[in-house]
């Protein structure tokens, strides 16, 4: 097994960094952040499920977000040139805690998206574990995640969102192997 932890500058003791890891075996690939927001989990719970809070930092969720439902997520109108849509299931859906979907995305296999959220100190800690992933998409979805949180991180704080475009081609550097 190969794992990749980006980032070149330590980080103290108790801090979480931004950074993701990717690890790459021979069932397939896995991307993980921790990342710690300053905001309640219940707060972050709804900036992540409720269909207008995610339109403002992720994009346009449409579906049933309860257990046995499906959804559909339009990520990219901020692009003009973006038709990304991922589509699944509902597995597991405990708010405020816990979200795990299927994820399909076109031209690529089926995958797992696992979201916990956890009350941390005086904020929440968020851990996205997506499994599955084929090992050529890996280092994208590691790039493509830690935009996604740190567009996540502008909406919970109450800053603009920044453009997708201009972080991932910072952030996606740090993923490549």
């Amino acid at each position: 097994m190969s794992t990749h932890t980006p980032g070149s500058t330590p980080t103290p003791a108790g801090v979480l960094g931004p950074d993701g890891t990717v690890e790459v075996d021979a069932d397939g690939a896995r991307v993980e952040f921790r990342r710690r927001y300053a905001t309640t989990p219940d707060d972050l719970w709804s900036a992540v499920t409720d269909p207008e809070r995610a339109r403002r930092w992720l994009g346009a969720l449409h579906g049933d977000l309860r257990a046995g439902g499906s959804y559909e997520l339009r990520m990219g109108e901020d692009r003009p040139d973006a038709d990304d849509v991922a589509r699944g299931d509902v597995r597991t859906c405990a708010p405020p805690h816990l979200l795990e979907l299927t994820w399909s995305f076109p031209g690529e296999r089926t995958s797992h998206v696992r979201v916990h959220i956890e009350a941390d100190d005086d904020g929440a800690l968020l851990t996205l574990v997506h499994t599955g992933l084929e090992p050529s998409a890996a280092r994208g979805y590691g790039g493509g995640w830690h935009v996604v949180l740190d567009q996540l991180d502008d909406h919970c704080a109450d800053r603009p969102v920044r453009p997708w475009d201009a972080l991932y081609d910072q952030r996606s550097a740090r993923y490549r192997a």
